[in-house]
């Protein structure tokens, strides 16, 4: 019941096109199984027209044959070129469903979830699901589709041959459905060890150094050597299931063939069934059988690429971020000019019900003022950020950035009025110009410089050979701490959102590094309404006001 369900769901993400999807593989099954019955009438014609002398009906027969013949190929040619596009197409709006999915999930989901396990999801799974509308579904519904086309010209010419022939295949399929249930088991069980592969490569790949360094990231390749031991395992027993398939396949058509040669000669000898109906059943049943031979093969391959559907179902069926935590009511959100730009109200907010983050804190920010945010570790201030951020729902109070109240307006309203720089800033791969774009797509050339002027990182930009065309290299690897720190405040700048928040911005770099970021946040003082959660005193000392927390 649940390969049901799960199979007319993977139908409906197509739509209407659905129709015009499954219309084709018909048309395909349909038209392929009538050139093969225009093959078998043409020697039932001969057979029979050698047996009664009637030569002149021969070469009348023959053309008619041959024209639809033709005809049947062009149309299964045509047919399945539209087969190919909708295929693709649905592959490609199940990908734009699971990155879009990506982007609206709420940030507690990628605090508790591995990013290999997503990236699991979009190179395993995804790829696995697309298979259905490839190729599986096509070969589990065209056999059947060309076994009920041959079976209407067999039955017609012989009816006890073919239903004899018919209970023969029926057994053979039996056999081939018992490995049903555990080519799905098996194929769930890949899904999850290559998820679990996926994540201690991305742990590999992103901690290289620590995992050269301590013994540690030894076991964790250990680790991934004993998972991939285990994912060739499974495969393995894959192999063999498909394996068993094959053969069963070719032992049971050898078997039908013997069978039908035994019941063949024994109809004819008693006059059921003529000489060339028998030769145009024989050259029918190969192509009957095969088919017949390949539903029990793939419906079990179909079954499990529906255990990878699942999985993509299950991530899509994941809750997404709301447009506003309090209420789906989103206000117009008029802003009310007020003299303080933030105005933290008697916030509180837990992670989980047992301990309270932050119990009844309030702050207020004027426009253009620097306030600094400290505290000792796990006192919150992090957490204040997520919450200014919209990240996570308050549990008592409200927030007002620029006059726009939280709890009315939308999440996206609220992040308007605000630029982030994180601690650790990330660069996307591409030019430093096109990531200081990234704060505003339409800003010109001349409006990145001079944000990156601000942010004291115009003169080292200028430096590099290729200037703001300089690649970053993965997560910016290519410069310094200190650089991408600047690039991220000139990405904040070029936002020229009203609210720039800045979180342990220095405390990662060494001094000179810090040195020059600082005085990036000297020239935005008194421009800019900054609030800057940092500990070192050399940052701290730039604020106007200090919020010991």
């Amino acid at each position: 019941m649940e390969n049901y369900k799960l199979f007319i769901r993977s139908m409906k993400v197509m739509g209407k096109r659905m129709y015009i999807y499954l219309g084709a593989i018909a048309v395909m099954s349909i038209s392929f199984a009538m050139f093969g019955i225009m093959s078998s009438l043409l020697m039932k014609s001969v057979v029979d027209i050698a047996q009664t002398g009637e030569y002149q009906k021969l070469a009348s027969a023959i053309v008619v044959i041959v024209v639809v013949g033709i005809v049947s190929l062009l149309v299964y040619r045509v047919a399945t070129i539209r087969y190919n596009v909708e295929a693709k197409r649905v592959y490609g709006v199940l990908s734009e469903a699971v990155l879009e999915t990506e982007m609206s999930l709420p940030y507690s989901y990628y605090e508790k979830h591995h990013s290999g396990e997503i990236i699991s999801k979009v190179s395993y799974d995804l790829t696995q699901m697309g298979n259905i509308y490839g190729s599986r579904l096509r070969r589990v519904v065209m056999p059947f589709l060309q076994v009920v086309a041959f079976l209407i010209p067999m039955l017609w010419m012989s009816w006890q041959l073919t239903v004899c022939l018919i209970a023969v295949n029926a057994v053979m399929m039996g056999v081939e459905m018992l490995l049903l249930n555990p080519m799905h088991r098996v194929s769930k069980e890949l899904s999850g060890i290559n998820m679990q592969m996926t994540s201690r490569l991305s742990d590999l790949l992103q901690g290289m150094e620590q995992a050269r360094m301590y013994e540690s990231g030894q076991r964790t390749v250990e680790a991934f050597g004993q998972q991939n031991h285990n994912y060739a395992k499974k495969y393995n027993k894959k192999l063999l299931y498909t394996a068993c398939l094959e053969c069963s396949g070719k032992g049971f058509e050898l078997l039908c063939s013997l069978v039908f040669l035994v019941i063949g000669i024994y109809f004819v000898d008693k006059g059921y069934t003529t000489l060339g109906a028998l030769a145009a059943i024989y050259t029918m049943y190969g192509a009957f059988s095969f088919q017949f031979l390949q539903m029990g093969k793939y419906i079990p391959e179909l079954v499990g690429c529906l255990a990878n559907a699942k999985n993509i179902f299950d991530f899509l069926d994941e809750v997404r971020e709301p447009k506003n935590w309090y209420t789906q009511d989103i206000s117009t959100g008029n802003m009310q000019k007020e003299e303080k730009l933030v105005v933290i109200d008697n916030i509180s907010f837990s992670y989980n019900e047992e301990a309270e983050v932050l119990k009844g804190f309030s702050l207020e920010v004027n426009r253009g003022e620097c306030v600094a945010i400290t505290g000792a570790s796990g006192c919150g201030k992090t957490t204040l950020s997520k919450l200014l951020l919209g990240l996570y729902p308050l549990a008592a109070g409200t927030i007002r950035v620029n006059g726009l109240d939280v709890r009315e307006v939308g999440l996206e309203r609220i992040r308007e009025q605000i630029a982030y720089v994180p601690q650790e800033p990330y660069l996307f791969q591409g030019s430093i110009m096109e990531n200081i774009r990234l704060g505003r797509f339409d800003a010109t050339d001349e409006e990145v410089m001079e944000a990156a002027r601000q942010a004291n990182a115009h003169e080292f930009i200028q430096s590099f050979p290729e200037g703001y065309d300089t690649k970053v290299g993965e997560r910016g690897n290519n410069l310094s701490g200190g650089q991408r720190q600047r690039i991220a405040i000139a990405r904040a700048i070029l936002k020229d959102a009203k609210l720039i928040l800045m979180d342990e911005a220095t405390s990662a770099l060494d001094n000179e590094s810090e040195q020059m970021v600082n005085d990036a946040l000297r020239r935005m003082h008194g421009s800019r309404t900054i609030v800057m959660i940092a500990h070192r005193p050399s940052t701290v000392q730039l604020a106007d006001r200090v919020c010991r927390m």
